[in-house]
């Protein structure tokens, strides 16, 4: 029972069966049972009639030792193993164990039978059968016994705590300790229990520190002393290396994660998690952004351009760069809040939207100007006067200019016409009189007067003129259409110029779509004309 069990601790568990009470009376059941074939032993005064029988008929260490009998529970168990049942399997290995060591005694055991009575003895010596084996019932059998159940209490800790933690412990490497931090992550708050020595300075830490997350296979995210981020790994790629450091488990605590979209979402929704919460990913905001580079230094917060990154960001870091009310055109953020067991049961975590954001941008044309009528942090309803635009009043004269073109452009294409009309009325009468004299020219030939030469001469120049009358028709109706269309254009033209002459007054108005809070107001050029934006964070004013 002490080998089966010693062997269930050490390689079972280690192979990914569950340490359990019950695997562990199985392998230790089936460990004696064997010896069914006794009644000298435990097993056999349990079932006597049977116990009698096997004895009587087969003898001791025969057929229940055999690989005959094992081969059988092999072939029994092993569709509930392959259907994933462990106890099976601890079943065959305490069964198994027993035959094996009874090799060990002087008498063997006979491994092949019914087949041969040959007795299987291990270790074996040509000289001395007896060397190395150990007698059933003697002291050393005792002795061992005793020392194989000592060795299963260090194997059962080593079990419980599972062989790859117990590897990671001893090696206190930043690598087992990130292995750690994703093991322990899921259910509970992590922290790292650490020696480390500051890359730029040089200064030691030493101490437990809550983890905030891991970077990379080698590089761990930990909260200081100093309450800010800090990344623990490699030289020269993070602010501390460690000396020593181990991640162990913490207090119980339940892990949300979620993704946020922020397209024109304000990043003070980041800012409004409740919890202990990290903000992971990239969006593009609507302003250019910048923050000085801390040299050797872990950033959660970096900016360039249009690009903000958010590398396990808090509600603090967000807020003491003044971002609440920075607007996001897009990205994705995935937000992670860790609750603890103890404040779960007292927080009532309401389920509500994301405070949204709205971008207005007003470009102004060359001339105009903008008078604001809000001021930034102001609150604003729907339909409230953010500013008033001042345009110049050129619309109307624009658009009485475009009627004159149109009536210059009706005047010139109508003697256009004229022209064109006189053109085809003489080369309709130019056709007309060719064709007469192709008439009287084959008239003229069929009498035989003329030679049909000068017939043929008759009928090209007929044909000359009929083509190049075609032609100033279509020339004609060419004419037509462009000027149509022309004068088309122009009327849609006039007429969009006096809608938005209509429409824009000289006083016009940038209205605020929403209810909300004014967060942000700039002015920027681009393109040579100047961009007002206001950025409203939503919500009831």
């Amino acid at each position: 029972m002490g080998f089966a069990s010693l062997m269930y601790l050490v390689f079972f568990t280690s192979a990914g069966f569950s340490l359990s009470a019950a695997n562990a009376a199985t392998v230790a059941l089936a460990s004696v049972l064997p010896d069914i074939d006794t009644g000298g032993s435990y097993a056999g005064r349990l079932c006597p009639p049977l116990t009698r029988f096997i004895e009587r008929k087969y003898g001791h260490r025969t057929l229940t030792h055999s690989l005959f009998i094992m081969a059988l529970f092999v072939l029994v168990s092993l569709v509930p193993i392959l259907a994933g049942c462990g106890t099976a399997a601890c079943f065959l290995l305490g069964y198994g164990s027993h035959p094996f060591l009874d090799t060990c005694t002087p008498n063997g055991v006979r491994l092949f039978f019914p087949f041969s009575r040959l007795r299987c003895v291990f270790p074996f010596d040509g000289n001395a059968p007896h060397r190395f084996r150990i007698e059933s019932g003697s002291k050393l059998d005792a002795a061992l016994g005793v020392l194989l159940w000592l060795a299963c209490i260090p194997a059962l800790y080593v079990a419980d705590m599972g062989y790859e933690r117990f590897i990671r412990l001893t090696q206190h490497s930043v690598e087992s300790a990130v292995r750690d931090y994703e093991s322990f992550s899921p259910t509970a708050v992590v922290c790292a229990v650490m020696k480390a020595r500051n890359a730029l300075s040089g200064e030691i830490i030493e101490g437990r520190f809550p983890v905030a997350g891991a970077l990379n296979p080698h590089t761990l995210v930990f909260v200081g002393a100093d309450g800010r981020l800090h990344t623990v790994g490699k030289d020269f790629e993070a602010d501390y290396t460690a000396e020593h450091i181990v991640c162990e488990k913490g207090e119980p605590a339940t892990i949300a994660v979620r993704q946020l979209d922020m397209r024109y979402q304000v990043l003070g929704v980041l800012a409004s998690e409740e919890g202990e919460s990290y903000c992971l990913g990239e969006v593009a905001t609507a302003f250019d952004v910048s923050f000085p580079l801390r040299p050797r230094a872990f950033s959660p917060v970096e900016g360039r351009g249009k690009r903000l990154r958010l590398t396990f960001a808090r509600k603090s870091d967000i807020e003491d760069l003044g971002l609440g009310g920075m607007l996001a055109t897009s990205g994705t953020v995935l937000v992670r809040s860790v609750v603890r067991r103890h404040e779960a049961d007292s927080l009532v975590r309401a389920q509500r939207s994301p405070a949204g954001g709205t971008l207005i941008t007003c470009v102004l044309n060359p001339g105009e100007t903008i008078e604001c009528r809000k001021l930034k942090g102001e609150t604003v309803a729907a339909g409230d006067t953010l500013a008033l635009r001042i345009i110049p009043a050129f619309y109307r004269e624009e658009a009485a200019l475009n009627d004159r073109k149109r009536v210059t452009a009706r005047e010139h294409d109508r003697a256009a016409l004229e022209d064109l009309d006189r053109t085809i009325a003489a080369a309709e009468e130019a056709a007309r009189a060719d064709s007469i004299e192709h008439a009287n020219a084959e008239a003229l030939a069929t009498r035989g007067y003329i030679a049909g030469a000068a017939v043929g001469k008759s009928l090209e120049k007929w044909q000359k003129s009929r083509r190049a009358l075609r032609r100033l028709v279509s020339n004609r109706a060419l004419l037509m259409g462009r000027s149509a269309l022309e004068q088309d254009r122009l009327r849609l033209a006039s007429e969009q110029l006096r809608s938005r002459a209509s429409v824009q007054a000289l006083r016009c108005e940038v209205l605020a779509p929403a209810p909300g809070t004014l967060v942000e107001i700039r002015r920027d050029q681009s393109g040579g004309k100047e961009k007002v934006s206001f950025v409203i964070r939503s919500g009831p004013p």
